[in-house]
């Protein structure tokens, strides 16, 4: 069995430095769309008076969801218990406010969409609004044992986002194309030039030199 896994591991293509590189920001181009998809599913779960709450989620679209809710007067009444006499603004401040958080969803989206082909920009805008949005959040619920799990993964996702911005730069550094052998590190042997066996000469013919023949007179 070993031998079998040891083949197995063998036969792998062996990533190149680029190839490296590219995982690591399609990896945080993937994490963006993560926190797009679960910060819908947590916003709808909200407004629907769910008590379930994912993570990878962006905080201010929750918070403003979270205001329109409360402010509008659609939280179960035991919500206002002890508040005495309030006057909700209805239905127009859920809806501005979940507008607004759509907005905020949308331009994350935009970021994951338009990052692509190494359009890092929008990689390095949602990294500085992820940011914006880890600042607000700890100035809502501050530093407690209780929103300790949402604090390390707003600081997975903004070292996420930094390390695909690092790898786009190194990209950039890396020659423009790059081929893979199929073995890295393995080296063809040279090609030996075979010497053409210098074609034989032919023998040289003595010159024969007759004999002089002198005649008395």
């Amino acid at each position: 069995m070993a031998g079998i896994f040891k083949n197995n591991a063998a036969q792998q293509p062996v990533s190149s430095p680029r190839q490296a590189l590219e995982a690591r920001y399609n990896g945080a181009r993937n994490n963006l769309l993560l926190v797009v998809l679960f910060t819908v599913v947590n916003v709808v779960l909200l407004v629907t008076n769910s008590n379930t709450y994912f993570l990878f989620s962006a905080s201010i679209p929750y918070i403003l969801a979270d205001f329109g809710m409360a402010f509008g007067g659609f939280y179960p009444e035991e919500y206002y218990e002890g508040l005495g006499e309030l006057q909700f603004l209805g239905a127009p401040f859920l809806t501005v406010a979940l507008v607004i958080a759509a907005l905020i969803v949308v331009l994350y989206l935009l970021s994951w969409i338009f990052s692509k082909k190494g359009r890092v920009g929008w990689l390095i805008f949602a990294l500085v609004f992820f940011a914006l949005d880890t600042a607000v959040m700890l100035l809502f619920t501050g530093i407690s044992s209780e929103v300790i799990v949402d604090i390390v993964f707003h600081a997975w996702v903004l070292f996420s986002l930094g390390s695909g911005i690092y790898a786009h730069v190194k990209l950039k550094q890396l020659p423009a194309e790059e081929e893979v052998a199929p073995n890295a590190g393995w080296e063809a042997p040279a090609e030996q030039a075979v010497a053409e066996p210098a074609a034989e000469e032919a023998p040289v013919e003595e010159a024969t030199v007759a004999p002089e023949t002198t005649t008395a007179e």
